[in-house]
């Protein structure tokens, strides 16, 4: 659908000298991602990044992705539209489409997850080291309300961060502490067209029913600009207690290479009781392998469990959330993965590219890559499983740790036979050959995590 640009707005275009401010922080990018809807935000912040790019002679590739759902008839011409304007500019442009089937419930939800995960895919296939989104201070505004509407503490009324790392890509939103109208008034200003999506209208969803309450609300003193600033404040306060998260961690938690943590049940109980929770939101993400911590209801009811005076149970697992099994032993707490139902996945191991197994470790091998292990046999990442223990307590010295621990730790087989797996104690040895490393992700999560929105 055009937009309707007769309307004369009151604010002022950005000028260059902001947008070279705003874009600073660029500059040594290994290339840019912009997502870029078509919406007069994304097209504001493709306009300016190409703007900025050229006036100032860099040299870093910028590419423009386009995701196309599939859910309205108007979004391919709309996707080739953005590309059209995405050339006009010198700038590379990609359309990125959603296929499969769509969920009946949440849809915006499984759209928002399918979007990124699409976006970050085609990043790490262009080796684009930064994805720039297009949210400003409206967005931020309604996020902080839809916040105080789930009942959310200091994390979700942080709402939108400048910038984050996601599977090794920096997502930043340079645009946020700018209003939509000046977004606008830019495009105006550069005689640039966008189009509107009426989904942003459609009151079925709740960001549009929020939305059409802030003239209201601003008439009260919530305006755009005040719930914007709540949001700083949040994020100042959740800056400090995710360092005192980050010193309790340091002193409770004992990490194995192998994916799975300890618990100084005592250390872990004495603690404040907000800074307890983050830290085992921080364990559940890093070690369940989810980018987004648990619902903030269920976590509190695991930290109760976990620090009650009745809840010392060394007879095996207390609960499970987030894909991940708790336990306890001989007084220390262990969390690990859960295998779940359906069990856990199964990665091949081709050639001398890491693959990404569970969301939770990296998995390389110098080995395939001489092509010494080529073979009829397919090497694969799988979890060790029952019979995979029983080949390592026979063949080596395995670290001591409860069985349903060990069944969930990353291994590779050929075929059925073992061939690697980080549970042994002396390197190298029968299962630990020379060659393979598994990293786990998790620490990262262990370091950025946090509780939920």
């Amino acid at each position: 659908m055009a937009a309707d640009r007769t309307a004369p707005s009151s604010e002022n275009p950005l000028t260059r000298a902001e947008a070279d401010a705003l874009f600073a922080p660029l500059v040594d990018a290994g290339g840019i991602a912009l997502a870029v809807s078509g919406g007069a935000d994304s097209v504001a912040l493709m306009r300016l990044v190409a703007d900025w790019r050229a006036r100032n002679g860099l040299a870093m590739p910028v590419t423009v992705f386009t995701v196309d759902h599939g859910l309205r008839a108007e979004a391919r011409a709309e996707a080739e539209q953005v590309g059209a304007w995405a050339r006009a500019v010198g700038l590379n442009h990609e359309i990125l489409t959603w296929h499969g089937e769509k969920p009946v419930a949440d849809i915006q939800a499984a759209a928002r997850a399918a979007r990124y995960r699409l976006l970050i895919e085609a990043c790490a296939r262009g080796g684009l080291s930064h994805l720039a989104l297009a949210h400003h201070r409206d967005d931020q505004a309604e996020t902080v309300l839809m916040r105080l509407a789930r009942g959310s503490g200091v994390d979700g009324l942080a709402a939108m961060a400048e910038d984050t790392i996601r599977d090794g890509l920096t997502m930043v939103r340079p645009l946020l502490d700018q209003p939509k109208a000046r977004l606008v008034a830019t495009l105006r200003a550069l005689g640039q067209d966008w189009v509107e999506d009426p989904t942003n209208a459609d009151r079925r969803f709740a960001r549009p029913r929020l939305r059409s309450l802030m003239p209201a609300l601003a008439g009260e003193g919530m305006t755009a600009e005040r719930l914007a600033e709540t949001a700083r404040r949040m994020r100042r306060v959740r800056a400090a207690l995710d360092q005192a998260a980050g010193d309790l961690h340091e002193h409770c938690v004992s990490e194995d290479r192998a994916g799975f943590c300890r618990l100084d049940r005592d250390r872990f109980a004495d603690a404040p009781e907000e800074i307890g929770l983050r830290v085992l939101s921080r364990l559940l993400m890093g070690i369940g392998g989810s980018d987004y911590p648990p619902r903030l209801d269920r976590l509190e009811r695991l930290y109760g469990l976990l620090t009650a005076p009745e809840g010392e149970d060394d007879s095996g697992t207390i609960a499970t959330l987030a894909g991940c099994r708790i336990g306890s032993r001989r007084g220390e707490i262990w969390v690990s993965r859960e295998w779940g139902r359906a069990g856990l996945p199964v990665a091949e191991l081709a050639d001398a590219r890491p693959v990404t197994w569970d969301g939770r470790f990296e998995v390389t091998s110098d080995i395939v890559k001489s092509g010494a292990m080529r073979g009829d046999a397919a090497y694969a990442v799988r979890a060790l499983g029952r019979d995979g223990l029983q080949v390592l307590r026979a063949g080596s010295r395995l670290r001591e740790m409860p069985a349903a621990v060990a069944h969930v730790a990353p291994a590779v087989f050929r075929g059925r036979k073992l061939v690697a797996a980080p549970l042994v104690e002396a390197e190298p040895g029968p299962y630990s050959p020379p060659g393979f490393t598994f990293r786990f992700l998790g620490r990262t999560k262990f370091a950025n995590g946090g509780m939920v929105p």
